[in-house]
C-alpha cells in the first residue's frame, strides 16, 4: 500500500490503463499546487461492463449489493446481473417525501464543501437485515461515502463483507478492491 503521487509539468491528461481499457483523464485543479484526474464512468458502457466483470469475482460471497446514487448505479446494476441477484440497493443523497422512517447518516466527501447525508428508505432497508452485503462506488478518495455506506448497513442490520470500486484515488486502500490507483499530481 502506497501513496499514487505524480510531479505535475503542465501536463493537460492522464492516460488511465484498466485491463485492456484506455480513457484519456483531463487533469483538473483542487487546490494551489494539487491536480486531479478527473474520472466519469457515466455512460461508459464499455468500461462500466468491463470494471462490473472483473469485481463481481471478489464480490461472490455478498447476498445483495449497496451502493450510492448516482455513479454507482449502472455499475452495481451491471454486477448484480453478473451474480444473477434479483435486487440490489441504493442510497439516495437527499430524503425523498415517499421515505417512510429513512435511515440516514451524515458524511463529507472530498469533492463537496459542505456536509451531504445518506438517506435510505426503511422498506428498502429491510432488504439488508441479515445480509452479507457488498458495498460498490466507482472511486473511493477519503472513504466518506463507503464509511457512510457502511453505517447505514449496520443500522439496517447488515453485514458488510466487501468493499469494492473501480478506482482508489491517491492511495490504495487495503480493505477495498479496486481494479487501479489514480494518482495525484502535485507541483
Amino acid at each position: 500500500m502506497g501513496e499514487h503521487i505524480l510531479k505535475y509539468t503542465g501536463q493537460k491528461s492522464y492516460t488511465l490503463r484498466l485491463g485492456e481499457l484506455s480513457r484519456e483523464l483531463p487533469l483538473t485543479k483542487v487546490s494551489d499546487d494539487t491536480w486531479i484526474a478527473f474520472f466519469e464512468s457515466l455512460g461508459d458502457v464499455e468500461l462500466i461492463n468491463s470494471s462490473a466483470k472483473e469485481l463481481a469475482k471478489h464480490l461472490k460471497d455478498c447476498e445483495i449489493l449497496l451502493s450510492s446514487e448516482s455513479k454507482g448505479i449502472s455499475l452495481i446494476h451491471e454486477i448484480a446481473t453478473i451474480l444473477g441477484h434479483q435486487t440490489f440497493v441504493v442510497c439516495r443523497k437527499e430524503r425523498k417525501g415517499y421515505m417512510s422512517n429513512p435511515i440516514s447518516v451524515r458524511y463529507r466527501p472530498i469533492t463537496s464543501a459542505t456536509e451531504k447525508e445518506l438517506f435510505l428508505d426503511a422498506n428498502v432497508a429491510s432488504a439488508l437485515k441479515g445480509k452479507k452485503v457488498g458495498i460498490v462506488d466507482d472511486v473511493v478518495s477519503s472513504r466518506a461515502t463507503l464509511d457512510a455506506m457502511a453505517s447505514i448497513t449496520e443500522k439496517a442490520g447488515g453485514k458488510v463483507v466487501k468493499r469494492a470500486v473501480i478506482l482508489a484515488e491517491g492511495i490504495e486502500q487495503p480493505d477495498v478492491v479496486s481494479l487501479g490507483v489514480l494518482p495525484i499530481f502535485k507541483k
